[in-house]
């Protein structure tokens, strides 16, 4: 499968809600894949030792997913950057762009099956994947729009895209 053979990480920016990262989580297990970086604030806290932890909240809807996955705590998207330059890594964005290409399009096999592995950033509800990782990201692919509202809660955005990404 397409997944076994890459290194691919999933990544969540400035993600407010903990349940939506607790269904990330979910999704990520059920799909089969285990890496997953939480950038800025997404679903994190400090011990009483101010050691950076996953927020107990997102147990809620994780539902032991958790357990699944290798989880990485960055503090900043320039730290997403740098971890993606280190190990050699594309950086994808999930955003509706001009630029951005169809997650349906023979193009987004040429990107996705570089030698290279990548990881894949899904942003902010509000604002969207922030502007220094679109500057930096080899690629935007986007959900193709049917009707009229512009946008999926990025719990459902995450499940359409690894469900696409696991028939590949």
């Amino acid at each position: 499968m397409f997944r076994e053979n890459k290194n691919i990480y999933i990544a969540l920016e400035n993600i407010r809600s903990l349940f939506n990262i607790g269904a990330v989580f979910r999704t990520c297990s059920f799909f089969g894949f285990t890496n997953v970086i939480l950038v800025g604030y997404s679903g994190k806290t400090k011990n009483t030792k101010n050691e950076t932890i996953l927020n107990k909240e997102i147990l809620k809807s994780s539902l032991g997913s958790e357990k699944d996955l290798q989880i990485t705590f960055l503090e900043t998207s320039d730290d997403l950057i740098k971890f993606c330059e280190e190990n050699e890594l594309n950086l994808i964005s999930i955003e509706q762009r001009y630029k951005s290409i169809k997650l349906s399009k023979p193009e987004m096999n040429l990107i996705l099956n570089d030698e290279k592995g990548f990881v894949l950033v899904f942003g902010n509800e509000v604002s969207g994947v922030s502007d220094i990782v679109l500057k930096h990201s080899k690629a935007d692919l986007e959900i193709p729009r049917l009707g009229k509202h512009n946008s999926l809660n990025v719990t459902t955005a995450c499940g359409i895209v690894l469900y696409e990404l696991s028939r590949i």
